[in-house]
């Protein structure tokens, strides 16, 4: 009885014990979490922010230095200068340096408008995206805030951006114009005995276009981002309040401002929200980076959290009192319970072991990480790779085909397609080499075959035969067509992670190869030493096709172009496609100017950076594309005038049939052009020849005189042109088989309308057999 007694005692002690523990570890861990929670989730938050808007100020500097060094090119431009220093450009030279300054402003999205302005003439250039493009007097101009900065030129500072607001039409005439925040860089000349202003490059960018910086950051709906000065002035658009509002009353403005140097966060009322105020130091411009989150929008998640803690809390209470009467009889049930979390955490590190495995091979090759032999074979060793480092190897680069159409039709499911490609390249080469195969993520994996042996000759494994067993495994289990890219064989396996760029490189001539290629990339490279000169007679000949309309004679020379870039570097490549890209885009900037063609036509500029083009032929259709429209454009611009000339020389003959002489070389005069074409012309058009139709409206005109009116024959010949009046007798009998007096016995006044009716069947069985 005792030992039972002692037995419940002790069981009694181990229980409590075990209950007062679960107890007091629940409440002082619950406790410590609720203390905590916030400022966890604060700092959380503003790590977030902090790293959010520093990237947003890099984002933003970069525009601004770009802006800046577009200023000055363009300052610095030959063709621009003359509208900066000539008082009186022709108009040539004004036509030329419009085009290259909107070529400019559309190289570059947010450029709103470019401002040249001639202190000699006080005349202002633009080019705008807002209001009306072309040459501008100071008083003309649509933007009198520019020349109130021209005038107090002294007060600003070259290549800083000018923040200020800019009145712009509304989209209804009846509507006031409407204000939008505009950034503004200058760039002068004022170097004369007056220190007034010679000329000055002004760069405009949009807020709009900040606006969209700061709104596609992560966390930006639920949150506020604005851009202050250091005196706390508002130096981007912030719901209702415009640029150059003033935020220095506010007093968590004034919070920041005193922390003048250095980033951090606050909590404070933000028009009467609670909120979290994270900041940023001042950049080099001496702007600072502020977004205002809603503390409700911080905590909503906490709070729920706290919730479901105490709920977990208060069950895990119960579970563990109900365990705790079990713990003294039932052993297997927590024993168990730690085999499957043991088991777990080996399947865990295993997983994490193989991304782990992954990111120190890719870091490897793309030359992020770099180790000593011994060690990198250590860690090799580690990881589980049976590569010797000292065997000879190989690098191969296999590429997807079609990568965009392949991701939009896999979608999410494009990394195990090429976790599939990994694995088929690891059963192809793993029999003959040691095999590692490393996802390079978007459109290519990479395969390190390493020899399992000192020698390494290829011919005696059917490397070529391995390639090829490779691809087409590819295309029959996971529908992908591949192209490869394969290195030199290395002595040593080491010197392969040096290869990666050299591959990429050589990757990229599947331009001109084609899909399912195969590219030895020392091939490649011995087209580094190859010195390349662009065809500028070829060039003029393309221009020249292009202005006559010849698109095939276009394409012609296009094609030979851009086929002898094949056998140099990639970066030749692409420079030849954007010389010509810029060459036809220029041709057609002239020939909208020249009214030759219609509407204007031109060159995506997007296609010189290659950056989704795969193969030539995709560049070539749409060079292809402008060259046919461009044909047809001015084939019906060419059509268009000649059925207006030809209307033109019958209003004549229509108007002087009766003059005697009226002739195909008095026909010429008048329209100043030659008698040979205007001939040429209107029988290709018409198939009757000139003279016969005037000839033609003679005759009818001396039909209707003969039955209209009692004047005699030789009057008639006389009113109608003809030199005598035998020649109309003679001519008159020819065309009718009838002499003119015999037509008017025959054909009485009330026969005229049937005569009429006669020669309109005739015309209109003429009009049918032109058609």
């Amino acid at each position: 009885m005792l030992r039972k007694k002692e037995s419940k005692v002790m069981y009694r002690n181990i229980l409590l014990t075990t209950i007062m523990t679960i107890v007091i570890t629940l409440l002082v861990s619950s406790t410590i979490l609720y203390v905590n929670f916030d400022n966890i989730a604060l700092k959380q938050v503003y790590a977030s922010d902090s790293d959010s808007l520093q990237q947003t100020s890099t984002r933003i500097q970069s525009i601004t230095g770009t802006a800046a060094s577009l200023s000055f090119q363009i300052y610095r431009d030959f063709v621009i200068s003359k509208l900066l220093f000539y008082d009186k450009p022709d108009i040539f030279d004004i036509q030329g340096s419009m085009a290259q300054l909107n070529n400019y402003r559309l190289a570059m999205p947010f450029i709103d408008s470019i401002y040249v302005y001639n202190g000699a003439s006080k005349l202002f250039y633009v080019s705008s995206n807002n209001f009306q493009s072309g040459i501008q007097t100071r008083e003309q101009l649509g933007d009198p805030g520019m020349v109130e900065i021209l005038d107090h030129f002294q007060a600003y500072t070259p290549f800083i951006p000018i923040p200020r607001t800019f009145n712009t039409a509304a989209d209804q005439p009846s509507l006031p114009p409407q204000p939008v925040g505009i950034y503004s860089y200058l760039c002068y000349d004022a170097i004369n005995l007056e220190n007034s202003l010679n000329s000055a490059i002004i760069v405009n960018i949009s807020e709009s276009f900040f606006n969209k910086t700061l709104q596609n950051q992560p966390n930006s709906r639920s949150s506020n981002e604005f851009i202050i000065n250091k005196e706390g002035t508002l130096l981007s658009t912030n719901g209702s309040d415009a640029i150059a509002t003033r935020y220095a009353e506010k007093s968590y403005i004034q919070r920041i401002l005193a922390n003048a140097g250095s980033p951090g966060y606050l909590v404070a009322d933000v028009d009467s929200v609670k909120s979290l105020i994270s900041y940023t130091a001042p950049d080099p411009l001496g702007w600072r980076y502020i977004r205002v989150t809603p503390y409700a929008v911080i905590t909503e998640k906490i709070t729920s959290m706290r919730t479901k803690t105490i709920y977990i809390s208060l069950s895990i209470l119960l579970a563990g009192l109900l365990m705790s009467l079990f713990t003294s009889k039932r052993l297997y049930d927590p024993i168990d319970k730690v085999i499957r979390s043991l088991k777990l955490l080996e399947n865990e590190r295993r997983d994490n072991q193989q991304i782990l495995r992954q990111n120190f091979l890719r870091n490897m090759l793309t030359g992020r990480d770099v180790y000593h032999p011994a060690a990198l074979q250590k860690k090799l060793s580690y990881f589980g790779s049976s590569i010797d480092i000292a065997n000879p190897a190989i690098l191969l680069m296999v590429k997807i085909d079609r990568f965009e159409e392949t991701r939009a039709a896999y979608n999410d499911q494009i990394t195990l397609m090429r976790y599939a490609m990994m694995n088929i390249g690891w059963e192809v080469f793993s029999p003959s080499f040691h095999t590692e195969a490393i996802d390079m993520e978007e459109d290519h994996i990479l395969l390190l075959l390493s020899a399992k042996e000192q020698e390494l000759c290829l011919e005696n494994i059917a490397f070529t035969s391995l390639l090829e067993q490779l691809r087409t495994s590819i295309a029959d289990y996971i529908k992908l067509s591949v192209s490869l890219t394969i290195s030199p064989l290395q002595q040593d396996a080491q010197d392969c992670f040096d290869l990666y760029h050299q591959l990429l490189e050589a990757s990229y001539h599947r331009l001109f190869r084609g899909h399912g290629c195969m590219i030895h990339s020392d091939e490649i490279l011995a087209y580094q030493d190859k010195e390349y000169q662009f065809p500028t007679q070829k060039e003029k000949q393309l221009v020249e096709r292009l202005m006559t309309g010849d698109s095939a004679g276009a394409e012609a020379v296009y094609s030979e172009i851009i086929q002898e870039t094949a056998v140099y570097p990639y970066s030749v490549v692409h420079l030849a496609i954007s010389h010509l890209t810029l060459t036809v885009n220029n041709v057609l900037t002239t020939m909208n100017r020249n009214n030759a063609v219609s509407m204007p036509l031109y060159l995506n500029t997007s296609i010189a950076s290659l950056s989704r083009i795969e193969t030539i032929a995709e560049v070539d259709n749409q060079f292809f594309q402008v060259f046919r429209q461009l044909e047809q454009k001015l084939d019906e611009k060419k059509n268009s005038k000649h059925l207006e000339l030809i209307k033109k020389m019958n209003d004549i003959i229509e108007r002087d049939y009766a003059n005697p002489n009226l002739s195909l070389q008095s026909i010429a005069d008048e329209l100043s052009m030659s008698p040979v074409y205007i001939s040429r012309l209107y029988k290709q058009n018409t198939l009757v020849p000139l003279t016969d139709y005037i000839q033609d409206v003679r005759l009818s005109k001396s039909k209707e005189l003969l039955l209209q009116t009692n004047l005699s024959v030789a009057d008639i010949a006389e009113k109608t042109g003809f030199t005598s009046d035998s020649y109309f007798y003679r001519l008159f009998k020819k065309y009718h088989s009838i002499t003119p007096n015999d037509f008017r016995k025959k054909f009485t006044p009330q026969s005229a309308l049937l005569t009429n009716l006669m020669d309109g069947g005739i015309a209109l069985q003429k009009g049918m057999e032109k058609q």
